[in-house]
Formats: structure tokens, C-alpha cells, sequence
């Protein structure tokens, strides 16, 4: 049984998150909280694999509050939630270590998905906020790689746009496998599993892409 814990100080959409989770078998809700005062005594001891906190938390900061989860209970994970789309937020999770940043807009079967994914040990960006990462890096013209082809590089520029494999073989007159051969190198590279672990990457080590 997957134990998880709920921080949000929105109760509608607490109670409606809650109401999702609790239609899973394997989950079972063991908190509920609307602050960070009514938690905070409990966080040493906290029966729970995974807490979902609210980024917002009336005059507390949801990534000061993941902070102190993870000093005080360190094998709990951590989802952030939030309606923010600031870029700024998103590198304040990853350096916060957060395992997972989900929009609030997201559809249930993906953050269903997130919270799984986070239970198995992966890191997690919801669609759109991985969607906002990519459009921002790759406004920045990121250079130098050297230990990437030039092919490897225009192909990530193709995938940090948002296009699939098939898309990027029609613009480059190849076969989508050709696509994916290099899609796999390129991760292989950076001994990484996916192109969201690829975006992220990118934007801690502030790597550039010319």
C-alpha cells in the first residue's frame, strides 16, 4: 500500500485531488493538511511514502516547506503542485531537489502517472511545465557540446521545440528510426532515460547547444 500525504490550502481542490487518489487500490490517504503549521509537528514521524504540496501555502513557500520534509524525513518524496508557470519556479524544484512539479491543469490520468513514476524512483514534470522549459532553453540558444555531432545537436534543438520523432524525420528527410537511433545515442551520452530527464539536464548543468 502506497501511503501518501496531502499539503493544499485550496480545500476544493484538496478534497477533489484526494477523490482521485482514493479511487486507487494501492493508495491510501494518510493526511490532510491546509498549512504548514498543522503538519510541521508531524513531519519526523509522517506515515507516508509521498506528500503532495501546494507551491503556495498562504505565507509559506511550498519549496521551504519541501525543504524541511526533506531534512526531517528524508525517504519521503515530494510533488510540488501548482498553478505557477514562471520559469523561475521550475529551477528553484530541480534545485530544490524536488521528484516531482505537476501543473494543476493537468489531466488526472497524468498525474496519476506523475505520482507513480515519482514512486519508482523518477524524477516527473508535468506536460505543460516541461513544455515551458523546453520553449525557454531554447530561446536561449544554448552552445557547446563537444562530445555531440552536429546531427545529435540540430536534433535536440528539433526535440527541445516539441517535435516528435516523426516530425523531425520529415524535416530532415529521414526515416523515423534514424530519428530514434540518434534519439537513443544522444541520451546514451548523458546515461539519461528520457527527453524530459534530456530538458533537465540541460537546464541544471546550463549546458549550451549551438
Amino acid at each position: 500500500m502506497v501511503k501518501i500525504a496531502v499539503l493544499d490550502d485550496h480545500a476544493l481542490f484538496r478534497i477533489g485531488l484526494m477523490t482521485l487518489l482514493k479511487e486507487e487500490p494501492r493508495f491510501e490517504i494518510t493526511g490532510e493538511y491546509k498549512s504548514f503549521n498543522a503538519i510541521k509537528p508531524y513531519v519526523s514521524t509522517l506515515d507516508a511514502h509521498l506528500v503532495l504540496v501546494d507551491i503556495s501555502l498562504n505565507k509559506q513557500a511550498g519549496f521551504d516547506v519541501a525543504s524541511y520534509i526533506k531534512v526531517h524525513n528524508p525517504n519521503i518524496r515530494i510533488i510540488i503542485l501548482t498553478l505557477l508557470k514562471e520559469e523561475c519556479h521550475i529551477m528553484n524544484a530541480m534545485e530544490a531537489d524536488i521528484d516531482g512539479y505537476i501543473h494543476k491543469d493537468s489531466e488526472p490520468e497524468e498525474i496519476l502517472s506523475g505520482i507513480n513514476r515519482v514512486l519508482e524512483g523518477e524524477k516527473f514534470y508535468s506536460l505543460e511545465i516541461s513544455n515551458l522549459l523546453i520553449t525557454n532553453l531554447h530561446k536561449r540558444n544554448f552552445r557547446g557540446l563537444p562530445f555531440l555531432t552536429t546531427k545529435e545537436k540540430q536534433i535536440i534543438r528539433y526535440l527541445m521545440e516539441g517535435n516528435s520523432s516523426k516530425e523531425i524525420a520529415a524535416m530532415l528527410d529521414v526515416s523515423p528510426r534514424t530519428i530514434d537511433t540518434h534519439r537513443a545515442n544522444i541520451l546514451g551520452k548523458f546515461n539519461l532515460k528520457n527527453t524530459t530527464e534530456l530538458v533537465t539536464k540541460i537546464a541544471e548543468q546550463k549546458i549550451r547547444i549551438s
